[in-house]
């Protein structure tokens, strides 16, 4: 009977312990898989909605406005949610950070980004596109700049920031053009 009640005992540890591992295995698998896979991130310099202007230099009375409307794609080809905030775009002089520019949320009726918000959490195996305008007064910053980058914190709230243009003549009035296809950042 003795031995009957040992390998009862020894035949369920077994059962528990190999039941543990196929778990364990299991979560493993499904982890890596809703992992594998990665979020591109494309943007595309547009006319923007409100004076159908390409980004660039514009008299505003006494003040000069830098104006750089967008669309941001994002591309989530994994299986879970992700999350990218705090899109931005900074001006930068010779690679020295002068200012972030202001995000606008709306513009008379028109809403800018996640309904005005620069963060957002992205659906599994998902495309979505947002317009994005970005604003700087000449009166609010003392220096000139450069070049822009743009930036953001990814889901695990790391830092990305790339340079996406290069300005000769800040504050010039003047008008560049818009982007004929989609430029990957990421």
């Amino acid at each position: 009977m003795n031995n009957d009640i040992k390998l009862l005992l020894i035949g369920a540890l077994v059962s528990l312990i190999s039941t543990m591992i196929g778990f364990l295995g299991q979560t493993l698998i499904q982890y890596l898989i809703s992992n594998k896979g990665t979020v591109k991130i494309y943007i595309k310099k547009v006319y923007s909605k409100v004076n159908n202007q390409p980004y660039g230099f514009i008299k505003d009375g006494r003040d000069v406005i830098f104006s750089v409307p967008i669309w941001i794609e994002f591309h989530n080809t994994k299986e879970k949610r992700e999350i990218i905030r705090n899109v931005n775009l900074q001006i930068y002089n010779k690679g020295k950070y002068i200012s972030n520019m202001v995000q606008a949320s709306h513009i008379k009726e028109t809403a800018y980004a996640n309904n005005g918000a620069y963060s957002f959490i992205l659906e599994p195996l998902s495309i979505s596109k947002f317009d994005l305008q970005f604003l700087i007064k000449k009166s609010e910053i003392e220096d000139d700049f450069s070049e822009v980058r743009i930036s953001y914190h990814d889901s695990k709230d790391m830092y990305h920031e790339r340079k996406i243009l290069a300005i000769d003549n800040p504050w010039e009035s003047k008008m560049y053009s818009i982007d004929k296809d989609w430029v990957l950042i990421n």
